[in-house]
């Protein structure tokens, strides 16, 4: 009696070496048959005649398969033998090794940062996004996802040096797709956005891929950055000394555009200025409080207004 084993691995069949009998033939050699984790492959032995099969696992009996198939998802040498009608065993098989190999995985990590310079609310500047593939495989699939706060207004996209990159303006999230990174590469992407109020300004930026992560804790980058509003002072001491004799508006160069308005207490304007240079010091009126409305504004936005009073002390 000859006998066979086919091996099904993802619907692929695979027919393995040649067949032995009960002429105790030795086995040609073996051969190997390699599956993924979590993944198993049938053996299926064929032998005319049989009635049934016992299996061996790196020479063991495994007990209770005596069909012309089993299921495995372990590592080792396996062997199997038939048995006919009458009693009769066969020789064992060829050995075939079945052999495991891990999930491929990839450290895909995050950078996600802000210019370092001082922005001002209603000022235009850069998010830097970088997506590094740590190994030990290369990476496909690659989803990286910002979501955009409530302060932030979107303003363009660069285009990315690898994958593709949008806007979605109802998730208010910055969505860039990479099909493969592989080990050791880096893509980047510049997001720039517009501030609409000074405050701190968290905002975080997450990546995934396909591969499984050895380490999920740079999978997600937060940046956190300081936004400054027009800073007026409530006094100025206009005497001459060369220290703080004008009306002097912190910040005031972050905007393209300017309007100073200044009133006595009665209403009356007594100093007006459109593209203000921080230059007032309020000459030939006596001393006292004074109020403002200063207004500023960058391109296309909105204009921006202050309220308040400043007192003129000499």
């Amino acid at each position: 009696m000859r006998i066979r084993i086919l091996i099904f691995w993802f619907l692929v069949l695979l027919l393995l070496g040649r067949q032995t009998g009960y002429s105790q033939n030795a086995p040609v050699g073996r051969q190997t048959v390699t599956i993924r984790e979590g993944s198993s492959a049938v053996l299926h032995a064929n032998s005319a005649g049989a009635s049934s099969y016992i299996w061996f696992k790196d020479g063991v009996l495994i007990n209770g398969q005596k069909g012309n198939s089993i299921i495995t998802a372990t590592a080792g040498i396996y062997k199997v033998a038939s048995i006919n009608a009458q009693g009769c065993t066969s020789d064992l098989s060829e050995e075939i090794v079945v052999a495991i190999l891990p999930l491929p995985s990839a450290d895909i990590s995050i950078t996600k940062t802000s210019e370092k310079r001082e922005v001002i609310s209603n000022q235009v500047f850069d998010y830097h996004l970088l997506v590094r593939n740590n190994g030990k495989d290369d990476a496909s699939g690659l989803t990286i996802k910002d979501n955009l706060p409530e302060n932030l207004i979107f303003e363009k996209l660069s285009n990315p040096t690898e994958g593709n990159a949008y806007y979605d303006p109802i998730e208010r999230t910055v969505k860039w797709d990479i099909l493969q990174l592989p080990n050791g590469a880096f893509a980047e992407l510049i997001i720039s956005v517009r501030s609409k109020q000074h405050g701190l300004v968290s905002n975080a930026a997450s990546v995934s891929a396909n591969e499984a992560d050895p380490n999920l804790t740079n999978n997600t980058s937060i940046d956190h950055k300081e936004i400054f509003g027009l800073k007026i002072p409530n006094v100025f001491t206009p005497n001459g000394d060369g220290k703080n004799d004008n009306f002097y508006l912190e910040h005031l160069e972050a905007f393209e555009l300017n309007e100073v308005t200044v009133m006595n207490r009665w209403g009356s304007t007594v100093y007006q200025a459109q593209g203000y240079a921080n230059d007032w010091n309020a000459l030939g009126l006596s001393d006292g409080t004074y109020f403002y409305v200063v207004k500023v504004k960058n391109g296309k936005s909105d204009w921006m207004s202050y309220k308040g009073y400043v007192t003129v002390i000499r």
